[in-house]
């Protein structure tokens, strides 16, 4: 399984993100064209094309401003351009259903797909429903599930979990989006998943990460009134979940369910 470290800036600047990340030689980098092409850049010459993901960033650009379809369409082109220019080959649509609806997204999608003469990663939320899951796995060959991270609830796991073995059983890849649960990962037999958790819980949490029996074990530092060292512990982090990156790459999955 591969676990791509979403290139988040939390707890560091930009500079220090990218000193960090080339210091601890990540196998796998997820960026976001939001945070800018010189980033995503700096992302492809650490670990290459075949092990860089590009999320559209989309839903971003849109958060909390009035974003127009005519200020979508010229992001989309910039997005197509960037993938053409640097031959990006892994890249998600434009993940916005719950603002512009599906019709919007699947034409944004052909777009990009025939100006770049390659295959969008289609992400795929609750409110397609099934059926629209088994034609993605008709139509593509490595697909994504989103709304892991805020919209699924616990007893949802299992529902999501056959979702992912009927993919994997026809010899799809599918990628869950922000879905590192350390303790359940290996029971999904992802292709794929990201995480910016080595940032984030940081700035959030002030919590200290380490590799340990083949897993994150996520601890609280009491800082006893001093001041942390956000970018020593960003840096820590960073390194322990390189380490789990690299234990998770050798780590294969059974396949059970066959049916939804």
């Amino acid at each position: 399984m591969r676990i791509f470290l979403a290139s988040t800036y939390g707890g560091m600047t930009k500079t220090k993100k990218i000193e960090v990340i080339k210091k601890y030689t990540p196998k796998y980098l997820l960026e976001s064209f939001y945070n800018g092409e010189k980033f995503c850049c700096e992302a492809i010459n650490i670990v290459g094309n075949q092990n860089f993901l590009l999320d559209s960033g989309a839903f971003s650009y849109m958060n909390g401003k009035h974003i127009t379809k005519r200020d979508m369409d010229k992001y989309v082109k910039k997005y197509i351009s960037f993938i053409n220019q640097y031959d990006v080959k892994y890249f998600f649509e434009m993940d916005v259903d719950s603002i512009f609806g599906l019709e919007a997204v699947e034409q944004w999608r052909k777009q990009i797909e025939t100006q770049t003469s390659k295959k969008c990663i289609p992400v795929w939320h609750k409110q397609r429903g099934v059926e629209y899951w088994k034609s993605m796995c008709r139509e593509y060959d490595y697909i994504a599930i989103g709304g892991l991270v805020l919209g699924a609830k616990k007893q949802e796991y299992p529902f999501y979990r056959k979702l992912v073995e009927y993919a994997a059983l026809r010899g799809i890849k599918v990628h869950g989006l922000g879905f590192t649960k350390t303790k359940l990962l290996k029971e999904y037999p992802f292709y794929s998943v990201d995480s910016s958790t080595w940032s984030i819980g940081v700035v959030r949490g002030k919590q200290k990460h380490t590799f340990q029996n083949g897993t994150i074990v996520s601890k609280e530092i009491d800082t006893k009134g001093k001041k942390l060292d956000m970018y020593k512990l960003c840096a820590y982090n960073f390194s322990q979940w390189v380490l789990y990156q690299r234990y998770m790459d050798e780590v294969k999955i059974c396949v059970k369910q066959k049916k939804i």
